[in-house]
């Protein structure tokens, strides 16, 4: 199913790798779909971050209050990985490249432009990321909206928003996966077409035509294509 429709969406193509489908455009990594790990665990886009070192970085993050879902796992010479969750509960992975890097593309359609998670307790996430990735943070915040970018000698490489506050309490905080597209509005309609369904319809926004989608399967991620297509 996720094979079908992304690969009709965003155009990649599909490699079997150690149990996990290894997505590619041109050739070049953009991503992978696993199988779910146990029939109670969500389907979801899993936001990872790559560090130098996935022990040292695992004793931090449970150091500073954060769960671990999955410990280190080797797969092969390919990488190290763990999936976590940081103090408010936002789950995401980390990454320690060996013969892979991960995601070779990024920012152009069919691949990944930007990740953010939106919390209920947004400065203890803004202490948390900003703490164990050293990032610093960049406030792009508005009159009843925190929003902080998360920045890397210099470069903004995601985000962290408050959850609104008429967001039900129950929803957790969460990790956001966008991706490229170069129609916001025809990738919307594909959307439906494969079996999946929309959100919010497009926007115009000052970032791009934004969208948000979820696959056949309903999980659930955002399209963002140039204003106005």
């Amino acid at each position: 199913m996720a094979r079908k429709f992304y690969g009709q969406l965003f155009g990649w193509e599909f490699e079997e790798r150690d149990g996990r489908l290894r997505c590619t455009i041109g050739g070049r990594e953009v991503s992978g779909i696993g199988e779910r790990t146990g029939p109670d665990t969500a389907a979801v886009w899993t936001t990872y971050f790559a560090v130098p070192d996935l022990d040292a970085t695992l004793n931090a993050i449970a150091g500073a209050g954060g769960r671990i879902f999955r410990p280190a796992t080797g797969v092969g010479e390919d990488c190290r990985f763990a999936v976590v969750a940081d103090p408010g509960g936002a789950v995401f992975g980390l990454w320690q490249a060996g013969a892979r890097i991960g995601a070779e593309v990024t920012d152009e359609p069919g691949a990944l432009v930007w990740n953010e998670c939106f919390t209920a307790d947004f400065a203890a996430a803004e202490a948390f990321y900003t703490g164990i990735f050293g990032y610093e943070p960049a406030d792009l915040s508005a009159p009843g909206f925190s929003y902080t970018a998360l920045t890397l000698g210099g470069e903004a490489v995601g985000g962290l928003a408050e959850l609104p506050p008429d967001v039900p309490g129950e929803v957790p905080a969460h990790w956001v996966t966008y991706f490229a597209v170069a129609d916001a509005d025809a990738s919307t309609d594909l959307v439906r077409e494969l079996g999946g369904s929309v959100l919010n319809p497009p926007f115009d926004s000052p970032d791009g035509r934004l969208a948000a989608v979820t696959d056949n399967q309903g999980v659930s991620f955002c399209l963002v294509g140039p204003r106005g297509s």
